[in-house]
C-alpha cells in the first residue's frame, strides 16, 4: 500500500468514527472535575408518594425488541440493551427492593443480570439511580455506571434534609456529556443534555431491531417538570432540544423510564405477523410522543406555578 492511500485510508476511518468506544470514554475520566456547590430549592421534598415505597408491585417484564428489553414495577422501570457485547441497562430504579424484582425478571426473560456491562443514569433522582449500589455489590461488581457530571455533582452537594437522596452511587466511571456517542458492542448510544426536569438530566438515542429491522429509539429521561427548581423553564427548550436530535437520527419508537408513560399492553397482544406497536413513525415521535411533554409544560406555565419558587 503507496503512502498516498495509507493517508486516505487513514482520513476516511477518523470521518467514519464519530463515537467513543467504551474504553477511551473510561480514559477520559482521567480529567475529573471536583463536585461544585449547586442551586439547594427550598420546600420539603421528603415525603414521598406511597407508589415510592415498598412493597412494589412487578409488571410482568417484556421483551421489546430483538435487542431491547423492560423490566419494573408500576412505578419505574429499566431497559436493558443486548449489545452483543454485554448488557447496557438504562437507570437502576428506587433501590434494594425493587432492583431486586427487576434483576429476578430479567431471568425470567432468559437474560444474565451478571452480564450487565455498563449502567447508564438518566438524571439525579433517586428513582432511577437507587438500585446502582445493589447492583455493584451483588449482581455485577465489574459494570461500569455512566451519569452527567452535573447529576454527580448535584449528587454530592444537595444536603440531605432537602431532598430525598436515597442510597448515591459511590462512584461514576463515565462521565456522559452532551452530544457524546458511546459504542458498546454493536451499539451507539446518543447522550443528549436535556435539563428542565433535573440539573444533569439525559436523553438517549440508539437503535433497536424488530425482526431484523432497524429502528430509531428515543428515551426522554426526564418526564415531568418541578415547578420549584430553578431549571424548570428549561424543560420546554430541552424538549425542542431532543427533537431535533431525534430528526436527525430518524426516531420512530418513543420511551419513557416510569411506567404509566410506557403502554406495552399493544405490544403483549401482539401477533407474529403484526408490526410492533411501538414503532409509531418519526412523524408521530414528534406530534404524539414528544408533545405530551410540552402539553404538560404549558400546563404548568399556565398554572403560574412556575413562577413560585425563590431561588437562595
Amino acid at each position: 500500500m503507496t503512502e498516498r492511500k495509507r493517508s486516505e485510508q487513514s482520513a476516511d476511518t477518523k470521518v467514519a468514527k464519530d463515537y467513543l468506544t467504551l474504553e477511551e470514554a473510561i480514559s477520559a475520566m482521567k480529567v475529573k472535575e471536583a463536585a461544585v456547590p449547586l442551586a439547594v430549592y427550598p420546600g420539603d421534598t421528603t415525603g414521598l408518594p406511597a407508589s415510592f415505597s415498598p412493597p412494589y408491585k412487578p409488571v410482568e417484564p417484556i421483551k421489546l425488541f430483538d435487542n431491547l428489553y423492560f423490566v419494573g414495577t408500576t412505578t419505574v422501570g429499566v431497559f436493558i440493551v443486548d449489545s452483543g457485547d454485554g448488557l447496557v441497562m438504562l437507570d437502576t430504579g428506587i433501590g434494594d427492593t425493587d432492583i431486586a424484582l427487576m434483576v429476578n425478571d430479567m431471568k425470567k426473560l432468559g437474560l444474565d443480570p451478571s452480564g450487565i456491562k455498563v449502567i447508564f443514569i438518566s438524571h439525579e433522582h433517586f428513582d432511577h439511580y437507587g438500585g446502582v449500589q445493589y447492583l455493584k455489590k451483588n449482581v455485577c461488581p465489574e459494570a461500569k455506571v455512566a451519569m452527567s457530571l452535573t447529576g454527580w455533582n448535584f449528587l454530592q452537594t444537595v444536603p440531605p434534609e432537602w431532598a430525598y437522596i436515597g442510597k448515591r452511587p459511590q462512584s461514576v466511571d463515565i462521565y456522559l456529556s452532551d452530544g457524546m456517542k458511546i459504542k458498546i458492542g454493536s451499539v451507539i448510544f446518543q447522550i443528549i443534555a436535556t435539563p428542565g426536569h433535573s440539573p444533569g438530566c439525559l436523553s438517549f438515542i440508539f437503535p433497536v431491531t424488530d425482526n431484523g429491522e432497524t429502528h430509531m429509539a428515543g428515551i426522554m429521561g426526564g418526564s415531568a417538570v418541578w415547578p420549584t427548581q430553578v431549571e424548570a423553564r428549561l424543560y420546554k427548550t430541552s424538549i425542542e432540544y431532543f427533537k431535533a436530535f431525534a430528526r436527525e437520527a430518524k426516531c420512530d419508537v418513543g420511551l419513557a423510564f416510569h411506567s404509566q408513560e410506557s403502554d406495552f399492553a399493544q405490544l403483549r397482544l401482539r401477533k407474529p405477523a403484526e408490526p410492533n406497536p411501538l414503532v409509531i413513525g418519526q412523524e408521530k415521535f414528534d406530534k404524539v410522543f414528544l408533545q405530551k411533554f410540552r402539553d404538560r409544560y404549558q400546563k404548568m406555565l399556565e398554572s403560574g406555578q412556575l413562577n413560585t419558587y425563590q431561588p437562595l
